[in-house]
């Protein structure tokens, strides 16, 4: 079995055929000026003529000014008028690289919580059995083993057909991607077809995006009628939201821990700890497989990652110790042992399900709890005194600091979260905005059998103070307090 997974970078092409950034302008390009939230791509047309943009791609409800139109001449460029420059975006790009998403099996997971993990195991799961396989998560873009550099939980169009075509040139077979609300939203999937997909939850997210929840939950929707057969798209039946989807689309298939009628109904014991071995029911048939992963959470998305496996006619009894390598997913439940024989779990946790899983979770495994945690500027204020409620519920210690402010004042924000809180003498609680000194204080306040969990960035390697991003490491920060030198 193929379990190694190395860390070897491999770059995409630097210019492309067809793009919506000048970055990746070349001689030839064409260059699609798509409207954004805060920039216009027409104030970038200019930039794109001189690095020799051939043909310029403009939306047909947006005006062009004179002077545009003088340089796309003076270049020799020709314009293109289209209805949707983000669907021509998708289109043009597709077009111009031979269509490669139509040479692979593509597999979409969607859902509020959840997606990073499911597809992490999934690929995880894909590339232990030997088969080619490429990766497109938050945490990571891999083509076979190794990482791709690209931003972005599902990457914009242009750059979503350059790494397919990569994933052709190198003969991948299956491809796992992740696949945001906002991508869909967006049209940055337009035309692609998948051969299965996951459903994995809904919950409270991204109202800095949508109007309302309901918005949003349409949007998770989109995806549907971009998955070849509806048989092969497998929903969390104990999820409400999962449950209304199957009734609206019965053609579906189910997941289930609670209800012996799922399609694929599984079973297991001690799920608060590691070590865990999943009993799943499909076809009549029931395989165990092993889950080496903590948490209830990670069970349901073990019985998605199965649903995938069993949609691509792969044998269940062939996966069961595929994961037995899997110590963790990349900033998803990261364990480190501290010297006084506590431990700090570092963790992705952002929303009000997450934070709710991770720390039951937790709670379970510890009598002294501590969470260090802060909340993102320009993101959901509906939120913050929601998340401050269920990190009081489950923790003895909460030390309250910032994550990317962004443009928002961080004393603000702490302002609004600290709203959520309720006075209770047996409830400590700390504030330090500047996050390495809270991560640091959280750490120093643990006992030998305390958890101290550090949540909001995962793998996220940067804060962002107003318009700046910089390294931030927080795995640096809680070295010298570990029994480990490893700082990778």
């Amino acid at each position: 079995m193929h379990t190694e997974l190395n860390t070897n970078n491999y770059n995409l092409p630097s210019v492309y055929p067809v793009t919506a950034h000048t970055d990746f302008v070349g001689v030839g390009t064409t260059f699609v000026a798509t409207p954004g939230v805060k920039t216009n791509g027409l104030d970038y047309v200019a930039l794109a003529l001189q690095k020799g943009a051939s043909v310029i791609v403009v939306q047909l409800d947006v005006e062009v000014p004179g002077e545009i139109l003088e340089l796309i001449k003076k270049h020799n460029a020709k314009i293109i008028r289209v209805e949707n420059s983000r669907k021509a975006l998708a289109e043009m790009s597709a077009e111009a690289l031979g269509f490669p998403a139509k040479k692979l099996k593509i597999i979409a997971v969607t859902g509020t919580k959840g997606k990073t993990s499911t597809s992490y195991m999934a690929y995880h799961m894909l590339h232990s059995l030997g088969k080619k396989v490429a990766l497109i998560s938050t945490v990571e873009k891999r083509i076979e083993a190794d990482i791709v550099s690209m931003p972005l939980t599902t990457p914009l169009p242009d750059q979503i057909h350059m790494f397919l075509d990569a994933c052709v040139k190198r003969d991948i077979e299956y491809v796992i991607m992740e696949v945001s609300a906002q991508a869909l939203s967006l049209q940055r999937i337009e035309g692609i077809e998948f051969e299965a997909g996951v459903f994995t939850n809904f919950s409270h997210e991204h109202l800095e995006f949508y109007k309302d929840l309901a918005e949003y939950f349409e949007a998770k929707t989109l995806l549907f009628p971009k998955i070849k057969n509806l048989k092969n798209m497998f929903i969390n039946l104990d999820d409400k939201h999962g449950e209304f989807l199957l009734k609206k689309h019965p053609e579906c298939s189910s997941f289930s821990l609670q209800d012996k009628r799922a399609t694929l109904y599984g079973c297991a014991h001690n799920s608060g700890k590691a070590d865990v071995t999943v009993e799943v029911k499909i076809d009549s048939k029931v395989y165990e497989v092993y889950l080496p992963l903590l948490g209830q959470f990670n069970v349901y998305n073990l019985l998605g990652v199965l649903g995938i496996m069993h949609a691509l006619k792969i044998n269940l009894s062939d996966v069961q110790w595929t994961l037995k390598n899997l110590q963790f997913i990349p900033g998803r439940m990261e364990q480190y042992p501290l010297s006084n024989g506590a431990r700090c779990v570092i963790d992705y946790a952002h929303n009000p399900s997450s934070f709710e899983a991770v720390l039951s979770t937790l709670r379970s495994m510890t009598p002294h709890l501590i969470v260090v945690f802060g909340l993102a500027g320009n993101r959901d204020k509906q939120k913050r005194p929601i998340m401050a409620s269920i990190a009081q519920k489950y923790c003895d210690i909460v030390v309250l600091t910032s994550d990317n402010p962004r443009d928002e004042n961080p004393e603000e924000i702490a302002k609004e979260v600290v709203v959520g809180f309720t006075p209770d003498k047996n409830f400590q609680f700390h504030q330090e905005l500047n996050r390495v000194t809270a991560i640091e204080l959280g750490c120093k306040l643990t006992k030998p059998d305390s958890i101290v969990a550090v949540l909001g960035k995962g793998r996220d390697e940067y804060q962002i103070v107003g318009t700046v991003t910089f390294p931030f490491k927080e795995r640096l920060i809680i070295k010298p307090f570990t029994l480990s030198s490893d700082d990778n």
